[in-house]
């Protein structure tokens, strides 16, 4: 997930999470770019942060390129040095916009920024082993309870987050900043989900927008259309020789499958465990129900097709018109409206929700953490203060749409940008993935049994059985540590 947040493009059926690299045409993600593999050893490695200095690279040099080899945080008495994989510079011009709001009240702090543009959860890594991390770095939401548990985050008052301003962040932004009721972290930015729509498509099947997931089977039916022009409710429809589609979401490895599918489960009543008493849930009947649901629209209904079935072109499946309805994430309105116009009608529109429920989103994004051992942390407090401003929010929001966290200054964009609004509800009932300093085991669990169950060809009850067993372990883990 403000134009420093990163698009990639997204072949059909990849799923990073993620924010990497400048804004490009076509298929967008959600965050920078880490595939579940180096996700999990990061994680892995970070586990116990004293002893992970003997299985990592030497401490990063001093002096090395910005552009490369990360350099050293800065030893000057009164410096404050932030990272961050997000070009900041050229998007924010964060050095200046810091002169100008910020140092002329605090006049002896040194600010600057280091960008890590690649590799950067290994040179995070190898940062933290050797005692080298910078005053404050970039943290993706899902990393804050490892980062915390692990002493890498330092506490954040009332004296950097007052009470007021914190009730000002939306609830689900709020919950990535916390870890067990304290705050560690600052957002940069946030994301909420929403369907894209081709309104040309629609106008031409003579549907709207569904807004239960029985609509989502009706009008799903009538947009899928194979070779001969036949619609999925047809009687002469061959699921062999489809040519459009119906939809498409993020899944089901990686972790913007995550990200996208477990609002499912939360709209049909279930969840992946109990953030109060640790129960495990995702094996009970309402997130059984919610992931067959997404199964039969694959295997039974045919309105989405299976992982590898549709081949884009470079201006992907959304965009090439393959599929009608796509989900996404507030950091596509840069592109839809700016950078990348698509050349028909569009609209944005909520999840659809079971009959007599709520659309969910899942909520997630970037934030900011200070180190906890950090050298000038009463100068590193003061920026981090700064930084949850509404001049600063209002600063970093000019620059594209994914939503700053504070609800005041996001919902001044919407003049601007009305289908912004569509995203700001949704983060009034988002959600955030859950919180454990195990969460890359608990989204591994998950990635395989959505895989398994909705492209595969494991039953679905079975395969999140198998995930319970996992989450279980991994929630075991949390405990003991």
């Amino acid at each position: 997930m403000v134009r420093f947040v990163l698009f990639v493009p997204l072949p059909a059926h990849t799923q990073t999470c993620p924010h990497s690299n400048p804004i490009p045409k076509g298929e967008i993600s959600m965050t920078m770019s880490m595939s579940r593999r180096k996700f999990l050893q990061f994680a892995a490695a970070t586990t116990s942060l004293g002893l992970v200095a003997q299985g990592c690279a030497a401490p990063v040099a001093p002096g090395a390129s910005p552009g490369g080899e990360t350099t050293a945080p800065s030893q000057a008495a009164n410096s404050v040095e932030m990272w961050a994989p997000h070009p900041l510079e050229d998007n924010i011009g964060i050095t200046e916009f810091v002169a100008e709001n910020f140092t002329p009240d605090h006049p002896d702090i040194q600010f600057t920024f280091t960008r890590v543009p690649s590799e950067w959860e290994q040179k995070f890594r190898t940062a933290a082993a050797g005692g080298q991390l910078p005053d404050i770095f970039a943290v993706d939401g899902i990393n804050v309870p490892a980062y915390a548990s692990r002493g890498l985050c330092a506490e954040l008052d009332e004296l950097v987050v007052p009470a007021d301003v914190l009730d000002d962040y939306y609830p689900s932004a709020r919950a990535e900043m916390l870890y067990r009721g304290t705050t560690y972290a600052v957002v940069l930015e946030t994301n909420s989900q929403a369907v894209r729509l081709n309104l040309d498509l629609m106008d031409e099947a003579g549907v709207s927008a569904p807004e239960t997931w029985d609509e989502l089977v009706t009008v799903g039916q009538q947009l899928t259309v194979d070779q001969n022009g036949n619609t999925a409710n047809s009687a002469d429809f061959d699921n062999n020789a489809v040519v459009r589609w119906a939809m498409e979401t993020w899944c089901c490895l990686g972790e913007g499958a995550t990200w996208m599918i477990t609002p499912w489960i939360w709209m049909n009543g279930g969840d992946i465990l109990d953030e109060n008493t640790r129960e495990v849930k995702i094996a009970e009947e309402p997130a059984v129900e919610a992931i067959q649901f997404l199964s039969d629209l694959v295997k039974v209904h045919g309105i989405w097709p299976r992982a590898g079935a549709v081949t884009a072109g470079p201006e992907g499946t959304w965009y090439g018109q393959l599929v009608a309805m796509s989900w996404t994430g507030a950091f596509d309105l840069a592109n839809l409206t700016q950078n990348n116009p698509p050349n028909f009608a569009w609209d944005v529109a909520p999840f659809p929700h079971p009959a007599g429920g709520e659309a969910i989103s899942g909520v997630g994004g970037w934030l900011f953490s200070a180190w906890r051992d950090g050298r000038n942390l009463e100068s590193t407090m003061s920026l981090m203060n700064f930084m949850t401003t509404p001049e600063w929010h209002r600063h970093v929001s000019q620059y594209g749409y994914a939503v700053t966290g504070r609800r005041s200054i996001a919902e001044e964009r919407l003049e601007e940008v009305p289908q912004l609004q569509v995203f700001l509800d949704a983060m009034l009932t988002g959600r955030a993935r859950p919180r454990s300093n195990q969460y890359p085991l608990i989204t591994e669990a998950l990635q395989q049994a959505f895989d398994a169950s909705i492209f595969g060809d494991t039953p679905v009850e079975q395969a999140l059985v198998e995930a319970e067993g996992k989450i279980a372990d991994a929630l075991a883990q949390e405990e003991a540590e």
